[in-house]
């Protein structure tokens, strides 16, 4: 049996200009699935547009390796282009199309309802894809038993049950990068990979839709299977990671043995946690052991500067937590901090906003970033906004439509108008590129920097400069890339 993956491009946002361009890493998940394939002898090969191949390209990687099932993943900021691409493979070839990733396990049997695919997988695909491709082969293929899948049947779209999600985690062989020409992607030439020792959420904030696509129970790697992971990388060359757990420090036992595993050892790496670490399961002891193993950027989730909006959203945290945990990384040498906030929150009002906007310029971190609240179906902000506010947007397809940079807020309340979430957005941007500015090139020249950007034809004109040429490429893929600078 054999599968051929495609990875299409993704929107790309800086300078807050809408085109598309490589991801950052190699996809993780992908990765994963390649491994589960092969455990199971299925060939696989890739197609990763990142590469800025011709179309055609696929086409003919498609004619030649003639695979029995091609497989899609989707983000939601990238699924239109996804949603062309299945149209335009439908006309060159018969061959079955399954979608997978986040966006799928958000809207789960709808995205068959609007594409022309033939199946979708929904939450962790390691075992349903291996059956569905088993399956295929078969000339009366049971697709009704397979757990996860989302397929067609006389004319309409079935959803079967959930599977129950992987309890043991090591059981799960390591994600292989082999199929990836990792040059193209930012963060090669540092030799940066993607990894994840945690899944699922064991917490409630009313906002996040992790719980959807990976559960709210927390599912953890073992100490040792993850410096085995390491270590394996390690030999082959890479000497950084991006650590994308939701939850790494909330088993402070677990972390710290990690920790000191790859400390005894003498593990020579790098890594980052942009994902977030939660400030209420840091201190400063802790944070030492982290920066000591080789931490070099930390994310931290505040969402809100205002105690009582804290408390709405069940975050479950206050802001003398997130402000020690700022001074705790800072003073423990760890190069970059992030504290990240959103705009809309239930019960949100210009002042609470503005207390959010207020409290991340107090904060001593280098950078800040600020975000609308996007209502994702399932979550009980989507229930709240549907119950107590007004969609700006068509329900059925905003999911497709927002980007990070547009600043169109999906919904507004009687609270917290549409033009008032957009004045603040654009405050908080603001903030939130004079310290990028500043930070990656100095008090001086990022001032200077900042204030040209100001001028919105400018901003522009840079970010097409950024994704319409090879040579805007290259620099946008250098800036990415200077982030794993840690000299």
């Amino acid at each position: 049996m054999k599968l051929l993956f495609v990875i299409p491009k993704h929107r790309f946002l800086f300078f807050g200009y809408k085109d598309v361009a490589p991801s950052t890493f190699p996809h993780l998940g992908v990765a994963y699935l390649i491994a589960a394939l092969r455990r199971h002898g299925v060939e696989v090969k890739l197609y990763d547009d990142a590469w800025g191949q011709p179309r055609e390209t696929l086409h003919a990687l498609i004619n030649e390796f003639n695979p029995d099932l091609i497989g899609i993943t989707v983000f939601t900021l990238n699924s239109p282009l996804v949603y062309e691409l299945v149209s335009e493979i439908k006309t060159r070839t018969s061959k079955p199309i399954v979608l997978g990733g986040v966006h799928v396990s958000t809207i789960k049997k709808k995205v068959l309802e609007e594409t022309s695919a033939d199946f979708a997988i929904k939450y962790e695909g390691e075992h349903s894809l291996v059956e569905l491709i088993n399956e295929i082969s078969l000339s009366e293929p049971r697709f009704s038993q397979i757990k996860n899948l989302i397929w067609r049947s006389g004319g309409g779209v079935i959803e079967n049950p959930d599977r129950p999600f992987v309890h043991n985690l090591d059981d799960i062989p390591f994600p292989e990068f082999d199929l990836f020409r990792i040059t193209p992607h930012p963060a090669f030439k540092k030799k940066v990979l993607p990894m994840v020792t945690t899944r699922g959420c064991p917490f409630s904030c009313n906002f996040c839709s992790v719980n959807l696509y990976m559960g709210r129970g927390f599912r953890t790697r073992s100490p040792q299977n993850v410096l085995d992971e390491l270590k394996r990388h390690v030999a082959a060359g890479f000497t950084q990671f991006d650590i994308n757990d939701d939850c790494f420090t909330v088993d402070r036992k677990r972390a710290e043995a990690i920790l000191d595993l790859i400390i005894n050892i003498g593990l020579s790496i790098k890594f980052r946690f942009s994902s977030g670490l939660r400030v209420d399961t840091v201190d400063a002891r802790l944070l030492n052991k982290i920066k000591e193993a080789g931490c070099v950027y930390i994310s931290y989730g505040c969402e809100s500067g205002n105690e009582e909006i804290l408390k709405y959203i069940k975050k479950g945290i206050t802001l003398d937590q997130v402000r020690n945990a700022v001074k705790w990384t800072k003073k423990a040498g760890i190069k970059e901090c992030a504290v990240n906030f959103i705009i809309g929150h239930k019960h949100e009002t210009y002042q609470t906003a503005m207390d959010s906007i207020s409290f991340a310029k107090s904060l001593s971190c280098d950078y800040v970033n600020f975000y609308n609240l996007v209502p994702y179906p399932g979550t009980e902000a989507y229930e709240w906004v549907k119950a107590h506010g007004r969609f700006l947007v068509d329900t059925n397809n905003y999911l497709e439509a927002i980007t990070y940079a547009d600043n169109q807020p999906v919904f507004e309340t009687d609270e917290l108008t549409k033009e008032q979430r957009q004045q603040l957005i654009r405050i908080g941007f603001k903030v939130h590129e004079f310290r990028f500015f500043t930070f990656r090139f100095g008090k001086l020249l990022g001032a200077i920097l900042y204030l040209i950007t100001r001028n919105n034809l400018i901003k522009r004109s840079l970010g097409k400069f950024s994704t319409a040429s090879r040579l805007g490429e290259r620099v946008a893929v250098f800036f990415s890339r200077k982030s794993y600078d840690t000299r």
